[in-house]
């Protein structure tokens, strides 16, 4: 099946961590540097879209998940006219594999979005579609977190609560809970599972569950990869602050590198 979050869409942007907030200037600050329409992979619920847009700046985003995108297009509906709002593309379609027609100035797979690849082929082939899609000074930007100092058994936990709050638009109680049942050390692939629980207004109450897995990199796994697939390393990051590597995140800005013995 393809990996991706179906059930609990419509309950993803409750999620307010720091990692999903102190990314958004990150990316505002390159966009105005290589400025042109940006790809978003793993668009989602538009979290960065609409922001980058609300900035004047015209953005592509791609999705698997058609539930995601659903909450998406019902946020676009509710948007303002504003003469500054850039234009927004949704696209339903797969990064491990894809065919735009056109290039972009800036491509981005925020926060986890690059780690829903679990597959070593597919990770190569995705990143060779990005360098295609890539302006000649383009810049891709992948986020992902770090396994330090290292994955193991170790990582495997039962249930807990990762927050809880009021949804100040419906009035539900919601829980988030989160739990890890399975790693596998030789692909380097973790199984995160977590549950949504809702308590309505009218006091009833339901439990909404996703599955995610998930690959992880450690970061010279990630850096091989990347220069594999005909692409350099230009800057890399442990946070949205561009604290020095070795922190929570890796952050790399890539381009395409034009000694790259590499066919499309």
């Amino acid at each position: 099946m393809d990996n991706c979050i179906r059930n609990s869409a419509w309950l993803y942007d409750l999620d307010s961590r720091d990692n999903l907030r102190d990314d958004l200037p990150f990316y505002l600050e390159f966009a105005m540097k290589y400025p042109g329409e940006i790809l978003e992979l793993g668009c989602g619920t538009g979290r960065v879209a609409l922001f980058l847009a609300s900035k004047g700046i015209d953005v592509t985003g791609i999705d698997l998940s058609e539930q995601m995108l659903d909450v998406f297009k019902n946020k676009l509906g509710n948007v303002d006219n504003n003469s500054n709002m850039g234009k927004i593309n949704l696209i339903h379609g797969n990064m491990k594999g894809f065919s735009l027609d056109k290039k972009f100035s800036m491509i981005v797979a925020p926060f986890r979005a690059f780690q829903a690849i679990t597959d070593s082929n597919d990770v190569l082939n995705s990143l060779m579609c990005i360098r295609k899609h890539l302006d000649d000074e383009g810049i891709f930007i992948v986020n992902v977190f770090n396994p330090s100092p290292i994955m193991d058994e170790s990582w495997i936990y039962p249930e807990k609560t990762q927050w809880k709050r009021v949804d100040e638009q419906t009035g539900n109680y919601v829980v988030k809970k989160h739990w890890g049942d399975k790693i596998d050390t030789v692909n380097q692939i973790i199984y995160p599972h977590f549950a949504f629980e809702v308590t309505y207004t009218n006091g009833k109450t339901e439990r909404i569950v996703d599955d995610l897995p998930m690959k992880y990199y450690y970061s010279n796994q990630l850096r091989k990869v990347i220069l594999d697939s005909g692409m350099s390393i230009i800057d890399e990051y442990s946070w949205y602050d561009k604290s020095p590597l070795d922190g929570r995140e890796i952050i790399f800005v890539c381009k395409r590198d034009g000694n790259a013995k590499f066919q499309e």
